[in-house]
């Protein structure tokens, strides 16, 4: 019980970690990448470690290469939180600007690579690249600028990852609020009693 309680206070303090990081509109891809560092937990229940390996290709050198369940890789590409055309409107619609766009097809490049390089990389590595997918987080609603509003970023995005197969897109504070809910998620599975017993 302690031994749990003691890491939901050290994912709450990453947590805080990243929200502080990703609210100074300074901070680097560098600072954030320190920040989810061995923080795989943010990215969902599915992935059971961050792999030490960062580089499978010659021409790749991925940010977070996150392990499943079955052996498979997925990739984590992080860019600035501060990127103010995120989202943008062209002739009343709005659309992903050139930011996201670039940073998609940096983790298209990836994908493709990994894939012709597949066999050797199972041999070498241990590690499963067919069909290796992709998130891409970028930006957050609160540096985009234009008058576009939280909701018109969030689904502008929904409709961008709607149709794709293997890349997507999520903001930082789409990542925060995940994390934060799945982190109240454990919190509750652990109860008050429990957690009273642990540090009595």
């Amino acid at each position: 019980m302690l031994a749990q309680l003691l890491e939901l206070r050290a994912r709450s303090a990453g947590l805080e970690a990243l929200r502080a990081a990703v609210e100074d509109g300074t901070s680097s891809e560098s600072t954030l990448h320190a920040c989810l560092k061995n923080q795989e937990w943010i990215f969902g229940g599915a992935y059971v470690a961050e792999l030490a390996r960062r580089q499978y290709t010659s021409d790749a050198i991925l940010d977070i290469p996150l392990l499943r369940g079955d052996g498979s890789l997925h990739v984590v590409e992080l860019k600035r939180a501060n990127v103010k055309d995120l989202v943008i409107r062209r002739s009343g619609h709005l659309m992903l600007g050139a930011p996201a766009h670039h940073a998609v097809s940096q983790a298209q490049n990836y994908l493709r690579s990994m894939d012709e390089n597949r066999a050797a990389i199972l041999a070498r590595h241990g590690v499963d690249t067919r069909r290796v997918s992709a998130t891409v987080v970028i930006g957050h609603p609160g540096y985009v600028r234009g008058n576009v509003t939280r909701h018109e970023v969030a689904e502008t995005l929904r409709t961008y990852n709607t149709h794709a197969v293997r890349i997507e897109v999520l903001t930082y504070e789409t990542l925060l609020e995940s994390a934060t809910r799945m982190l109240a998620l454990s919190s509750t599975k652990q109860g008050p009693d429990r957690t009273e017993e642990a540090t009595s």
